[in-house]
């Protein structure tokens, strides 16, 4: 079982830890998704805390289409994630069609070192999710899938998170987004992947922008284990 939160703050940081959960997603700007957080709030987590973090790297909010700019950017963020002792990167990229971008995906691997990659919700708005996610395992650098199965009722995302999970041979499937205190021990029983991924579950009023709740954040780690 792993238990992964999104914190935004150095706070959300050390009560996610207190929480029992098992890593910490840092990011900024949940209003817009996610982005990359500053050099200095992920020093200041990475040495707040004693379990993993992986570190959001997405240059705007915009989409999921990088310019080569863009692309230079997230490079060199790779690179300062890693030397700031992250222990992990979290990003995805597609291309104008709408299909993964392999060509900076596989260029930005090379970047990565030792450190975990996640492919993130991009592939949730890709041409073809079953395809992406059989591709994407091909990749021995990434470790995880963050999804939800792309987008429609829940029922159909759950029976697109089974089949991810029974096509993915090395890759984990990590489902975030819409994860609540209330439906999590469903998709357990019905997909099980044991990697699960809570942003606005564990936060105060269900609020991207008010801070973790120490008391939810135990509740789903007590539902979970």
């Amino acid at each position: 079982m792993l238990i992964e939160f999104i914190a935004v703050t150095a706070e959300d940081a050390v009560l996610i830890e207190k929480s029992g959960a098992d890593r910490i997603e840092l990011v900024s700007g949940l209003t817009e998704g996610g982005i990359t957080p500053s050099y200095g709030l992920i020093e200041k987590v990475v040495n707040s805390v004693t379990i993993p973090v992986n570190v959001m790297v997405r240059p705007h909010g915009q989409s999921f289409c990088y310019s080569d700019d863009d692309f230079a950017i997230m490079k060199n963020d790779v690179r300062m994630i890693q030397s700031l002792g992250a222990n992990g990167v979290v990003f995805g990229m597609l291309d104008q069609k709408g299909d993964i971008d392999y060509r900076h995906l596989e260029e930005l691997l090379t970047d990565v070192g030792t450190m975990e990659v996640t492919f993130h919700r991009a592939i949730d708005s890709s041409n073809n999710i079953m395809k992406a996610a059989q591709q994407l395992d091909q990749y021995k650098e990434i470790t995880a899938i963050l999804t939800s199965g792309g987008y429609g009722d829940w029922e159909t995302r759950l029976e697109i998170l089974k089949k991810m999970k029974e096509s993915c041979k090395q890759t984990e499937i990590l489902i975030g987004s819409g994860l609540t205190k209330e439906n999590i021990v469903q998709v357990h029983t019905q997909v099980g992947t044991n990697h699960y991924h809570f942003g606005t579950a564990i936060r105060k009023d269900n609020s991207i922008l008010k801070s973790v709740s120490l008391e939810k954040a135990i509740e789903i780690v007590h539902t979970l284990k």
